[in-house]
C-alpha cells in the first residue's frame, strides 16, 4: 500500500466515523422539525376550523334554554346562558367536567356532536 492509498483510506474511514453520523443527525433533526411544523399547522387549522364551526353553531337561532323551556331564574346560573359564544352543551361540559345526559338527546348537540 503506497502513501496515497493510505491517505485515501484514512480520509474514508474518518468520514465514515465522524462525518456520516453528523450528517445523519442533522438529517433526522431537519425531518423532525419539518414534522413539528406540519403538525402545528394542522393543529392551528383544526382549532381555527373548530372555532369557526363553534361560532356558527352558537349563532343560529336555536338556543338550549328555548328548546328546554328553562325558567329565566335558572338561566342566570346556567353556563350555557353565561357563555353564549360557544354551544350550550360545550359550556356545560367545561363547567361540570362531563357532558350532561340530557344533552345527548338535544337537537343542538345532535346537529354537531363532532365538536365535543
Amino acid at each position: 500500500m503506497n502513501a496515497s492509498q493510505a491517505t485515501l483510506t484514512m480520509v474514508l474511514l474518518f468520514s465514515l466515523r465522524c462525518l456520516l453520523p453528523a450528517a445523519l443527525m442533522f438529517g433526522i433533526g431537519y425531518a423532525m422539525n419539518w414534522m413539528v411544523d406540519r403538525w402545528e399547522t394542522e393543529a392551528a387549522t383544526t382549532s381555527e376550523g373548530t372555532a369557526v364551526a363553534t361560532n356558527i353553531v352558537a349563532s343560529n337561532g336555536d338556543r338550549c334554554w328555548s328548546i328546554m323551556k328553562c325558567d329565566p331564574e335558572l338561566r342566570k346560573e346556567c353556563p350555557g346562558f353565561k357563555q353564549q359564544m360557544i354551544p350550550c352543551w360545550l359550556a356545560k361540559t367545561q363547567a361540570e367536567g362531563a357532558l350532561p345526559d340530557k344533552c345527548l338527546t338535544c337537537p343542538i348537540y345532535e346537529a354537531n356532536p363532532a365538536l365535543a
